[in-house]
């Protein structure tokens, strides 16, 4: 009929509008996962077309990032999004705008909800304690003392084990029922700790007395176009589903 035409022409047209709309981005980052993983994964979850930029791909990447970064020359710190060539840093501002654009079978990646805003954001900030005892390695000189250093801290009593088991108990006690910016974040920072993995010095078996941080690995590893991803993806075997 002439008013369904009428509504296709619309629809169509709308689409177009929005896709022409879509901002250029353009990611920062080391190849390695790190802090750049869990914004890489956004993209990915959210369909949405980025440029991601790494020593690995760019030889004039240092040259680039000194000329483009918003703190430089004070700091030059990673990862930073560029949003049609504007710099933006600060890698949880960048996880959370990206959550607000970027959404998974309809529902944003960071909820409107303001509840569920808050268990979002408490799984990304469990993730950043789980995270800081690990800082201090990356200073350790001594290659055979940082190796030491970096199983101590996943060891019984290690200052990254007390979070594990915190991650764990709580994920224990609410499953995640949807992808959101802070189950992305959680299991990106996890998975650090998983072999193969960048980091030297984690021991192969340091996440395997945590049955639900396995749990959360299955789910988010098995989302469809994380899954796709990973499957083409180079040095990100510890992403893909276990065995």
């Amino acid at each position: 009929s002439i008013w369904l035409k009428k509504l296709q022409c619309v629809t169509v047209t709308y689409t177009v509008r929005q896709f022409a709309a879509m901002p250029e981005y353009e990611l920062f980052y080391f190849p390695i996962t790190g802090l750049g993983e869990p914004l890489r994964l956004v993209f990915v979850l959210g369909g949405v077309p980025f440029k991601d930029t790494t020593p690995a791909n760019d030889p004039s990447f240092q040259d680039r990032k000194a000329a483009i970064h918003p703190y430089a020359p004070e700091a030059g710190g990673l990862p930073v999004l560029t949003i049609d060539g504007k710099p933006f840093a600060q890698s949880r501002a960048i996880l959370r705008y990206l959550g607000r654009v970027c959404s998974y079978e309809g529902a944003p990646l960071y909820p409107s909800d303001p509840m569920e805003q808050l268990e979002c954001d408490e799984m990304i900030e469990m993730a950043e304690d789980l995270r800081g005892p690990l800082l201090g390695t990356f200073a350790v000189q001594d290659e055979a003392e940082k190796l030491a250093a970096r199983a101590a801290l996943v060891a019984e009593d290690g200052k990254m084990t007390k979070w594990l088991k915190i991650i764990d108990r709580m994920l224990g006690k609410k499953f995640p029922t949807k992808p959101t910016i802070g189950t992305v974040y959680l299991w990106s920072l996890v998975t650090m700790l998983r072999q193969p993995t960048f980091l030297d010095g984690i021991p192969a078996d340091a996440l395997a007395p945590y049955a639900n941080i396995a749990k959360l690995h299955q789910y988010m590893s098995q989302l469809p176009p994380i899954l796709e991803h990973y499957a083409k993806a180079e040095k990100r075997d510890n992403f893909k589903p276990l065995p």
